[in-house]
């Protein structure tokens, strides 16, 4: 008799509950991570902004009790209500966008198929809802916030030329901000949409 006919059958191994592909690339978790941070602060300064426009700036009312400080208030409030527009679409455009952030940061996190779906999503609804921005700075932003430097170094008497480099100044800040913000969700697309990376994504089960 064969002495190998006597020892049984290995058993068959169970199949894992969750199959991944190997080498999961860092990126995916990053991204993960910061999609959930970068999207609760936009909660954050989305409710900010509204609440703003409802209930006004309570730092800018803090100058209100100073008498020095009453035409410097003024112009600021009057700027405020020129811009309220820009404040509350902005505003609501960032509550719009942290939705599929949340979810994209979600899926990443837990490695699942969808993830590169909804990342995409928020990337192309990011730089949208930037385009609007961009637009609402160069029309509304930038000439009430120059009308309300230049209101305000009069009444200091300062040097037009000072006045123009303060209100030059303060628009480049408010359009260069709107442009740096383009750097996260392009950097998203980019690394996320690498080949490697996309053949990983596809490999995933659910």
């Amino acid at each position: 008799m064969n002495e190998m006919s006597s020892y049984p059958p290995p058993l068959p191994q169970p199949p894992s509950s969750i199959a991944l592909p190997p080498n999961i690339p860092p990126a995916v978790s990053v991204f993960g991570i910061l999609h959930l941070v970068f999207a609760g602060l936009g909660v954050v300064g989305g409710a900010w902004g509204l609440f703003m426009v409802v209930a006004g700036n309570p730092f800018l009312k803090m100058g209100q009790s100073n008498p020095q400080l009453n035409a410097q208030f003024e112009a600021q409030l009057a700027m405020q209500a020129k811009i309220s527009p820009v404040t509350i679409t902005s505003s609501i455009l960032s509550l719009v966008v942290a939705i599929p952030m949340i979810i994209a940061g979600i899926q990443l996190v837990k490695k699942r198929k969808h993830g590169l779906k909804w990342s995409n999503a928020y990337v192309w609804s990011s730089l949208g809802a930037k385009f609007v921005n961009l637009v609402l700075a160069a029309t509304i932003l930038v000439p009430a916030m120059t009308e309300m430097t230049r209101g305000m170094m009069a009444n200091s008497h300062v040097p037009d030329s000072f006045s123009n480099i303060m209100a030059g100044a303060m628009a480049g800040g408010a359009i260069g901000g709107v442009l740096i913000s383009c750097i996260y969700p392009i950097t998203t697309l980019v690394l996320l949409n690498r080949p490697l990376t996309r053949a990983w994504f596809a490999g995933l089960a659910k």
